[in-house]
């Protein structure tokens, strides 16, 4: 075998080797393990006290919005149209803000900013910093075994969760009235109109640990 080809055969065999030995982080069963309850002022607490208004994803580091049964800013049936006044509008051409009110809510005005901006005066949790999630984020919550049995997440840390789309952060950059939604259904992303409105769950912090969703 001549040289080169000897080498370069050693090369190829060599990444993939490295490849199948790379870390590619843990299994779907992190789901079962990986979250702890949040109490009103920010603290774990113990899950026998039957319910909380947070979860904490101790993987990734994420705090999380626990929606409620009752009426009111955290009540699981609200829904908001996609609305940011900080995206692109200029006199003239096309505008990226979204829909404003369009949802059907209590507690807040039924956009995605309005909502924002009022659990951040409540300081949830303990919090005022709390935020439209990214793509990523919600993905890193929807747990893929339970897509022939969901929403596909934690039931017991996300109850009242709706086995259908979520709001996120991210717009569509080739369409400037969509934007992306998480499916807690089927357990994937997908691009939908801004004006159309859709539940919301906050979440504050600085991910770790986090895969990136493929467009």
């Amino acid at each position: 075998m001549p040289r080169v080809l000897s080498t370069l055969m050693f090369a190829v065999i060599s990444l993939l080797l490295a490849g199948c030995s790379k870390d590619s982080g843990p299994g779907l069963e992190i789901h079962d393990t990986k979250y702890t309850a949040i109490g009103v002022d920010g603290n774990q607490i113990p899950t026998d006290t039957g319910s909380w208004p947070c979860a904490l994803d101790q993987y990734t580091g994420l705090m999380w919005e626990v929606k409620t049964d009752e009426p009111g800013l955290h009540d699981w049936r609200n829904t908001y149209t996609w609305y940011n006044p900080e995206e692109s509008n200029e006199p003239g051409g096309l505008d990226y803000r979204g829909a404003v009110d369009g949802g059907e809510c209590t507690g807040s005005g039924c956009d995605t900013w309005s909502y924002v901006s009022a659990v951040n005066a409540t300081g949830h949790c303990g919090h005022h910093d709390w935020r439209i999630p990214l793509r990523d984020e919600l993905a890193s919550i929807s747990d893929l075994r339970k897509t022939d049995a969901p929403p596909t997440t934690n039931m017991q840390y996300f109850p009242n969760t709706q086995a259908g789309e979520y709001w996120t952060s991210n717009d569509y950059h080739f369409q400037f009235d969509a934007a992306w939604a998480w499916n807690f259904g089927y357990g994937h992303d997908r691009v939908d109109w801004k004006k159309i409105p859709k539940p919301v769950r906050l979440v504050r912090g600085k991910a770790l640990h986090l895969s990136r969703t493929k467009d």
